[in-house]
């Protein structure tokens, strides 16, 4: 490890960073935090400086250090590729995407920060809900693939079987073959993703629960989205099955390729697909109590 990393990460695991006022740890987020956001427009005159969230990107020494702060763990990360992140850890609370039963967790997926704002009201999300099945795109090319790497090799799998029916474009850094992402979008994904059919977009993993923005960046851009992970249930009882194409690793998935050749070809039978409502009844419930539970939870804190 350069010394620039070292660093990096001693500054992660020791300083960490501020955003409006609450320390973050082992943190990547760029200029802003959705969490700090969240907290500072809903609790607003309350004394912020006891707060920290950490996250998995740095050192666990993190968590023995400033023990008089009240530490939130967060990471939209699957814990199987950060293992020493998956004991029990001395905090006040984590959130992750598990769906598991503690008075000291809380699940709450990376997808969320993705679709709401964290200053959104229960009907601002409800709103923002309706309004991405009412979106209406001019779609005039085949798939798309946007992606920095291939873990499990599964992507060059799923665009070397769809290359045969059409040409698919990468707009991410592997198999980079598109550039208007960046130089047409100005890295507007959904912007980009809005003129294909299909939006190629399976996880990194595969575990139950873990479901992050890809599959609701398909959804958000009316793309159908070919989707691999979550053991087959993304948000089961949430997100309609159908309206997701499965994909199943390993296999020849002629049934699926025959589907896609024919919503290609046939503008009809696509909107016929895109008919199918992506979001069950219980979606807008189960979002706006996500946001109420961790306000009672970071509330309960301070």
């Amino acid at each position: 490890m350069g010394f620039a990393r070292k660093w990096q990460r001693f500054l992660n695991t020791y300083i960490g960073q501020d955003y409006q006022g609450i320390r973050h740890y082992n943190w990547i987020g760029g200029d802003k935090s959705w969490f700090a956001e969240f907290v500072n427009s809903r609790f607003e005159g309350r004394d912020l400086s006891r707060l920290s969230f950490v996250s998995v990107f740095g050192s666990l020494k993190t968590f023995w250090f400033h023990r008089k702060e009240k530490k939130v763990f967060w990471t939209g990360e699957n814990l199987d590729r950060y293992h020493k992140y998956k004991k029990k850890l001395p905090v006040a609370l984590s959130l992750g995407f598990e769906d598991k039963d503690s008075s000291d967790y809380l699940r709450f997926p990376i997808w969320l920060l993705y679709l709401f704002s964290p200053k959104d009201t229960a009907e601002d999300i409800r709103k923002k809900i309706y309004s991405i099945t009412e979106q209406k795109y001019l779609k005039t090319e085949f798939a798309t693939l946007v992606a920095r790497h291939d873990p499990g090799h599964l992507r060059q799998e799923i665009v070397s079987k769809l290359s045969e029916l059409a040409p698919v474009s990468s707009a991410g850094a592997f198999m980079h073959n598109d550039d208007r992402l960046w130089k047409v979008y100005q890295n507007n994904k959904i912007q980009y993703l809005s003129q294909f059919r299909f939006s190629i977009c399976p996880e990194n993993s595969d575990a139950s629960g873990y479901v992050t923005e890809k599959l609701f960046e398909a959804f958000l851009a009316r793309a159908i989205p070919i989707y691999w992970g979550a053991e087959g249930r993304p948000e089961e009882g949430r997100i309609n099955p159908r309206a997701v194409l499965f994909w199943e690793k390993g296999c020849q998935n002629t049934a699926l390729l025959e589907q896609i050749y024919e919503l290609n070809a046939s503008s009809k039978e696509f909107q016929h697909f895109l008919e199918n409502n992506p979001f069950l009844p219980s979606f807008s419930d189960y979002v706006v109590e996500r946001f109420e539970k961790l306000e009672k939870k970071l509330s309960e804190l301070l």
